[in-house]
């Protein structure tokens, strides 16, 4: 095992009622390499006192008191705005705050732990269907370029603007370049409806992040 994943493990804290799921998801995070899961919570109440000091990832799930995953994520982002919030949910849309995860119940473990890794890293996640305008005579996006489909793939894949530019050897400002070109082009309005296109779209899937999503 890497000697930086002991020494930095990525904290998690589970909230979840359901004691299937809870035991579940425990299972397979204490299972993962670099992962501790520090506190298991049933309750808002309990999500709120344990999480004074913010661990890297929350996953909220159904809760006693909280019954509505949404309704949960929202309430305690109120309180906790710079956490890292994983929604166990299906049919959720993507709240409105820079690092939360959308993943619906029917992921496989290792969705689950690509859109923690992929939350640790400081990104959005949305694992469903990204909305698309109704109206019939809008016209076709634009094609994105093999440039943009590399930056997007690294985007996906929790890379950050500096990173990027290593891997593709290009100067940052290029690499940022790129970006707003591939979300004009797109017409999305932010990062993680790229990473919600990208999925959507078959350009990736979920369990192909794995390990990768951990930055170096």
């Amino acid at each position: 095992m890497n000697d930086a994943l002991v020494d930095n493990p990525t904290r998690v804290v589970l909230a979840e009622r359901r004691t299937l799921f809870r035991i579940g998801m425990r299972k397979i995070l204490d299972e993962a390499p670099g992962i501790v899961v520090t506190h298991q919570v049933e309750t808002f109440d309990d999500l709120f006192r344990h999480t004074r000091e913010l661990p890297d990832v929350v996953v909220i799930g159904c809760l006693v008191d909280v019954p509505r995953a949404p309704v949960a994520a929202r309430r305690f982002l109120d309180g906790r705005p710079s956490a890292n919030v994983l929604v166990v949910d299906d049919n959720t849309a993507l709240p409105d705050a820079p690092r939360v995860g959308v993943l619906p119940l029917s992921s496989g473990p290792d969705e689950f732990l690509s859109a923690i890794r992929m939350l640790a890293a400081g990104y959005a996640f949305y694992a469903g269907p990204a909305p698309r305008s109704a109206e019939r005579d809008e016209p076709p996006v634009e094609r994105i370029t093999r440039r943009e489909t590399d930056v997007l793939r690294l985007l996906v894949h929790g890379r950050t603007n500096s990173e990027m530019a290593r891997n593709l050897s290009l100067t940052e400002s290029t690499v940022k370049f790129h970006v707003q070109n591939l979300l004009r082009k797109l017409r999305l309005p932010n990062r993680a409806s790229a990473v919600a296109y990208a999925y959507e779209t078959g350009l990736i899937n979920v369990g192909e992040l794995s390990e990768t999503v951990r930055r170096p």
